[in-house]
């Protein structure tokens, strides 16, 4: 575990650093007590393909019902699945000779977190949709996959004028990071949770900025706001 804070310390900002420290170590210690540290960040929607167009073609992504078995492949739940499907979500299931080997969620109304207790609103309202649950196989992570999901979310995106896609991602996750920098994300700000039983702290620089809360049905609501400017396609 030191090896991985020592690797964090060089890769993140002393802030991050520390929380990761912190979170890492609730979780060595096997109690119920956990941290977890929010990136917001918003995605342009650009004019075109991300893959020139004879890339990644043997890779089929369509769309598939919230709760299609199918999906149970790739290290969701029964209970994952229905809780995202009761938010209205659209799921991008990826395919390449007929195995599922990613998939990709939008949710164009608010969004319910499912790690931590809050609603994420996204504005302005149309133009601004909410991604999350981008998954694709270990194996199948240096491939095409990644980015055709994102081509065809994308498209989908295109046809309904919007024009950022805001999302959540841990900067503990420096791959993730990276692969989100890639597509020319913005940062909006950060927060952070701490869990522990009943009990949950949020502490953020946007509003509401702290929120404590033992009861389930009392949780903070996010407003997050895409630029005003949608850089030009690269």
């Amino acid at each position: 575990m030191l090896t991985r804070i020592s690797r964090a310390i060089k890769e993140l900002s002393f802030l991050d650093a520390v929380l990761y420290a912190i979170e890492r170590g609730l979780v060595a210690s096997g109690g119920s007590a956990r941290l977890y540290r929010y990136a917001f960040v918003a995605q342009p929607v650009p004019d075109g393909p991300l893959l020139p167009p004879r890339r990644g073609r043997s890779i089929d992504v369509r769309i598939v019902d919230a709760r299609d078995p199918v999906l149970l492949k790739l290290e969701l739940t029964s209970e994952v699945l229905d809780y995202r499907a009761n938010l209205d979500s659209v799921c991008f299931a990826a395919f390449e000779d007929g195995e599922i080997i990613g998939c990709l969620w939008l949710c164009l109304g608010p969004y319910d977190e499912d790690e931590v207790r809050c609603r994420f609103t996204h504005l302005p309202h149309g133009a601004t949709c909410w991604d999350y649950g981008i998954y694709v196989l270990p194996e199948k992570r240096s491939g095409f996959g990644f980015a055709r999901l994102w081509d065809t979310a994308n498209g989908f995106l295109r046809d309904r004028g919007v024009r950022w896609s805001l999302s959540r991602i841990s900067p503990f996750n420096s791959a993730s990071m990276a692969s989100h920098k890639r597509l020319g994300i913005v940062r909006l700000g950060g927060a952070v949770f701490v869990r522990w039983r009943r009990w949950q702290l949020m502490a953020s620089r946007m509003a509401p900025y702290l929120h404590a809360s033992a009861d389930p049905a009392r949780f903070p609501h996010m407003t997050l706001y895409a630029p005003t400017e949608v850089p030009s396609s690269r």
